[in-house]
């Protein structure tokens, strides 16, 4: 009975707490208030996946709602963090959010749930790509993160990862270090056998080294063939190790140059500023 009691007392501060609190600024979400978890689990009295269920549709149904009238809902995270610290193995939040969370949005929640789906999930590979993607391109790019997050996946037994997945913990490296240094590296990588079957992909990691983005077309296929020959070179004895290296930085992508000023033009301000003076110092006189 006195049970009983407390577990009415509780949901009736619950809901008081609910309905008097103040809301959050452009929430767009009905309550406009997500309780922590620690609150909903003496309310839920053991039933905290059925609980997170529930926050979860709510969350969905407002995802919902937002692509219908065009807004933008930026808590689908914040929900998610609810729901799986209510129930850290309910995958679909996690899976949600690595899908849909914008790379450049500032707000940082996602993180959260991501480090705690790697941490209950670390053999979905694909959680931590999304994860690392957005740690590298988001609004505080921090590669060597991303690398981390990814550098368990090169010796995973799971034969469904892509050989590129694989070696992308190395391109996050590479990404922070100078040109120099990277090119170095990249040919110390390719001599290690751990390396060898993935040899291929080291040509686009040097070609983004020495700072060439995009299509490989015109004279930027020119570079990478160039480039693809001399790693192969190198790793076939052909070449020595200095001599890859030189050659290879010689192919770096010259810096663009801000053209200069137009003579005719720089010449005309320049007589224009003398006769300014010219006619000041006159009419001193």
């Amino acid at each position: 009975m006195r049970y009983l009691i407390c577990l009415i007392l509780a949901v009736a501060v619950i809901a008081f707490a609910f309905h008097y609190a103040k809301p959050l600024p452009s929430t767009n979400f009905d309550e406009t208030f997500l309780p922590k978890a620690d609150y909903v689990k003496y309310v839920a009295a053991g039933n905290d996946a059925s609980v997170a269920g529930l926050f979860w549709i709510k969350g969905l149904t407002e995802l919902g709602d937002s692509f219908l009238s065009g807004k933008e809902y930026v808590y689908l995270s914040h929900v998610a963090n609810l729901c799986t610290e209510l129930d850290s193995l309910f995958y679909t939040p996690y899976y949600f959010v690595s899908a849909v969370t914008p790379m450049d949005t500032r707000d940082t929640t996602d993180y959260l749930v991501m480090r705690r789906a790697l941490r209950i999930y670390p053999e979905q590979w694909r959680l931590a790509v999304a994860h690392a993607l957005r740690l590298s391109k988001g609004p505080f790019p921090n590669k060597t993160a991303a690398a981390n997050v990814m550098r368990p996946y090169f010796d995973s037994p799971d034969t469904t990862i892509p050989a590129h997945i694989r070696t992308i913990y190395r391109t996050f490296e590479l990404d922070t270090m100078q040109t120099e240094m990277a090119v170095e590296m990249v040919l110390n990588d390719v001599m290690q056998p751990r390396f060898k079957k993935f040899r291929t992909s080291f040509y686009n990691k040097t070609y983004r080294i020495l700072g060439y983005r995009g299509r490989k077309t015109g004279a930027d296929s020119t570079v990478f063939n160039e480039v693809s020959r001399t790693i192969d070179l190198f790793a076939d004895g052909k070449i020595a190790p200095a001599q890859a290296y030189s050659h290879l930085l010689q192919l770096k992508k010259p810096e663009e140059v801000k053209p200069a000023l137009d003579s005719t033009v720089t010449s005309a301000a320049d007589s224009s500023v003398v006769a300014d003076t010219s006619a000041t110092n006159s009419a001193a006189n």
